[in-house]
């Protein structure tokens, strides 16, 4: 069972739940995306003047089909910075087989990243050009439209997106906005970041458990090279092969996912001793306790000026 995730803000967390059943999605059409440039990444702009010309034309017809974008991981920081208030945000989890099912006929793809227009754009445009007929200029627009739709550069990597694209006219006009109405049964989890709101934690424990959700609080960790989560009673997971799964091997002292094997973490490995020894070693406490340390740090801050 794969799974998708969409970062939110933690101040829409009940209009995405005010339809009772339903999970509501906002689209934005291919003219607002975040990258201006991302409708420039599909033609080679060395390519003589008339096929650009006849490029142009052909795309002009493409229509803007209401689009929402997912992630591939709920653990993305610039995710979660970006597009959930630098963590005061929240993400939903999403059974992607479902979700294909249910909306067949709309693509529900992976984004592709290159730093270069596709090698295979050029031969197509070419052969629609010159032999002009229908069915190589409709083989033109179809190729164009994956690319416009699904392909970013690779500054973009990191997002591990994938997209719905709504060919279908499914979404709703809800106060000039295209929602995306999901049924409740293919969510699967919410994920609360790790400063979301303590006065709004209730309700979203609430809304987790109407709608059968599996509840997981973000928690950035000193030791572990990425955050992980914990549930309501405090079993920690963390995201792994494309899935979350209960840690294998958790700090005794601060239950902080391990990395290595061991019983501690290294934060928590550090004993009195280690202090103590740390105290007398530390050259900055002895310069201070001989009422050098400001004189020296100001000479040191002169060198090289």
């Amino acid at each position: 069972m794969s799974k998708i995730y969409k970062y939110f803000s933690n101040d829409v967390i009940e209009l995405v739940f005010q339809k009772e059943g339903f999970c509501g999605v906002k689209c934005s059409l291919p003219q607002d995306y975040n990258d201006p440039f991302e409708l420039f990444l599909g033609m080679d702009l060395n390519t003589p003047a008339d096929l650009l010309a006849f490029y142009n034309d052909i795309i002009s017809d493409i229509p803007q089909s209401p689009t929402t974008c997912f992630s591939k991981s709920p653990i993305v920081s610039p995710m979660w910075a970006h597009y959930a208030n630098n963590h005061t945000g929240f993400v939903l989890e999403f059974d992607l087989e479902r979700l294909q099912e249910h909306f067949k006929g709309n693509p529900i793809w992976d984004v592709t990243y290159r730093d270069a227009p596709s090698e295979h754009l050029q031969p197509i445009l070419q052969r629609a050009a010159v032999l002009k007929k229908p069915r190589h200029s409709y083989a033109l627009q179809e190729y164009i439209f994956v690319e416009s739709y699904f392909a970013k550069y690779d500054d973009w990597k990191y997002e591990q997106e994938c997209r719905f694209v709504d060919i279908k006219r499914v979404t709703e006009k809800v106060a000039g906005n295209d929602i995306l109405y999901i049924p409740c049964d293919l969510v699967t989890g919410i994920i609360i970041g790790s400063k979301y709101p303590k006065e709004n934690i209730g309700l979203a424990q609430e809304i987790a458990e109407e709608n059968e959700l599996t509840w997981y609080e973000l928690v950035i960790g000193k030791s572990h090279p990425k955050p992980y989560m914990k549930n309501e009673s405090k079993d920690v997971f963390i995201f792994s092969d494309s899935d979350i799964l209960i840690a294998p091997n958790t700090c005794d002292s601060c239950s902080e996912p391990l990395v290595a094997e061991s019983d501690l973490c290294p934060w928590c490995s550090i004993t009195e001793a280690h202090e103590d020894d740390a105290v007398r070693s530390n050259p900055f406490r002895m310069l201070n306790s001989m009422g050098l340390l400001d004189s020296y740090m100001k000479s040191m801050g002169k060198i090289g000026k």
